[in-house]
C-alpha cells in the first residue's frame, strides 16, 4: 500500500471514529423536553385527598389541605398533642367539608395528571438513586420509580429547568432516598406523575409535586417539598396517609437580575449641553494661546537668525541646527567653530573614499583576469 493510500486510510478511520463518538454523546445526553405542568388551583394544596387524610404523630404541613368527594381528617388536633398538625394554610374540610373550592382543586389535579402523562418521555432506569439527570420527561421501562438513594437534578444554570417523572404504576422511596438538586434545579419545577400509589419511605425525603392516581402514603419522619395530591382518578377516591412528617409547599426562587448600567445617575440634557460647551470655550482658547506663543516665538527666533545670534527664543523648536560639538565635551551647541566639520559631512567624505577604493579594487581584478593566458 502507498504512503497516500495509507495516510487516507488513516484519515477515514479517524474521521469515522469520532462521528461514532460523536453519535454515543448525543444519544447520552438527549433529552425530552419538558414544560411545566399547569396545577391550577391545585398549586395552593400542600395535600389534596379524595378518600381523607390521616396524620399519626406530630405533623407540619405548610400549605391548604383539603379531601373531596370524603372530607374526612384524622389527627387534625392542633399542636401539641399526641397526634396533632402544626398547619400554615387553609383547612378546606373545617367547617364546612368538600367545599366549592376543594372540587375544583379535584378537577384542577385531573388537568395537570393528563399534562404530565402527554408528555413524551425518554427512559432510565428504574432504580434513580445514583443517577444526574438534567431537565426532562423521563419513565422507565419496569413503569415503576423506585430511589433508595441520591438521585441528582441538573438544573444547568436555568431555574425554569422542569423535570416530570412517569410511572404507569408505583414510587417508591427508601428510607435513604434523597434528591440533590444542583445548579437552578428547583422543587417547584418537578413532577411525579404515579400510575397507581405513591409509598415514601421513612426517614427519606423527596422534592417535587406528588400526583397520584391513588393513595399516598409516608412512613415516619419523611421531608417533602413539594405537594401530595391524590385520588386523581374519576372516582376521586384516594386517601393520604401521614406519620410525623413535614410537608412544604414549595414557591420557585424569583430569578436574579442583574442591576441595570442606566441605574447610576445622569446629568440632564441642559446640563449636559452647557459643560460641553464650556469644555469646548476652554479648548479653543487653549488652542489660541498656544498658536500665539508659537508665532511669537518664531518671530523672535527669526530676528535673532537675521542678527547673526544662533541662539533660539524661548517657545522656539529646541534644535534649528544640527549640533556640531563633540558629545564627550558637552558642546552640542548649534555654533560651528572655526576649523569644525559637521558629523554629516565627515561622513558624507568616508563614504565617498570607500566608494572610490572598491571601484579601484574592482578595476585592478578585472586588469588581472585580462593579461592572464588563455
Amino acid at each position: 500500500m502507498t504512503r497516500i493510500s495509507i495516510r487516507h486510510a488513516s484519515t477515514t478511520s479517524l474521521l469515522a471514529i469520532s462521528m461514532a463518538g460523536l453519535l454515543v454523546m448525543v444519544s447520552g445526553t438527549a433529552q425530552a423536553a419538558a414544560t411545566t405542568v399547569p396545577l391550577g388551583t391545585a398549586g395552593t394544596y400542600a395535600i389534596l385527598a379524595g378518600s381523607g387524610i390521616t396524620n399519626t404523630g406530630i405533623t407540619t404541613i405548610n400549605g391548604d389541605v383539603g379531601s373531596s368527594p370524603t372530607a374526612s381528617e384524622t389527627g387534625f388536633a392542633a399542636c401539641p398533642g399526641a397526634d396533632c398538625v402544626t398547619l400554615t394554610g387553609a383547612n378546606h374540610t373545617s367547617p364546612n367539608p368538600n367545599d366549592a373550592v376543594t372540587q375544583g382543586a379535584k378537577a384542577a389535579l385531573t388537568n395537570a395528571f393528563n399534562n404530565a402523562a402527554g408528555q413524551t418521555p425518554g427512559v432510565v432506569l428504574t432504580e434513580l438513586a445514583g443517577q444526574n439527570l438534567v431537565a426532562g420527561v423521563y419513565t422507565s421501562a419496569s413503569g415503576t420509580f423506585g430511589m433508595s438513594g441520591t438521585l441528582t437534578l441538573d438544573g444547568a444554570n436555568n431555574p425554569n429547568s422542569v423535570f416530570i417523572f412517569q410511572t404507569a404504576s408505583t414510587l417508591i422511596t427508601g428510607g435513604t432516598g434523597n434528591i440533590n438538586l444542583i445548579r437552578g434545579a428547583q422543587a417547584c419545577n418537578i413532577f411525579w406523575k404515579v400510575g397507581s400509589a405513591a409509598t415514601l419511605g421513612a426517614g427519606s425525603t423527596l422534592d417535587g409535586t406528588v400526583m397520584a392516581h391513588d393513595s399516598i402514603s409516608l412512613g415516619s419522619g419523611v421531608t417533602v417539598i413539594g405537594r401530595l395530591l391524590a385520588g386523581e382518578q374519576a372516582s376521586g377516591a384516594g386517601a393520604v396517609t401521614l406519620i410525623h412528617d413535614t410537608i412544604i409547599r414549595p414557591t420557585c426562587a424569583a430569578p436574579v437580575v442583574p442591576p441595570s448600567a442606566s441605574a447610576t445617575p445622569k446629568p440632564s440634557t441642559a446640563a449636559a449641553s452647557a459643560s460641553a460647551a464650556a469644555a469646548s470655550k476652554a479648548a479653543a482658547a487653549a488652542k489660541l494661546a498656544a498658536a500665539s506663543k508659537s508665532a511669537a516665538a518664531l518671530k523672535a527666533a527669526a530676528a535673532g537668525a537675521g542678527a547673526g545670534g544662533g541662539i533660539a527664543a524661548p517657545g522656539a523648536p529646541q534644535i534649528a541646527r544640527v549640533p556640531v560639538g563633540a558629545v564627550h565635551t558637552g558642546d552640542g551647541s548649534s555654533i560651528r567653530h572655526a576649523g569644525s566639520v559637521p558629523p554629516v559631512v565627515v561622513i558624507g567624505i568616508a563614504t565617498l573614499g570607500l566608494a572610490v577604493a572598491g571601484a579601484s579594487v574592482t578595476e585592478s581584478v578585472l586588469a588581472h583576469r585580462r593579461r592572464r593566458p588563455r
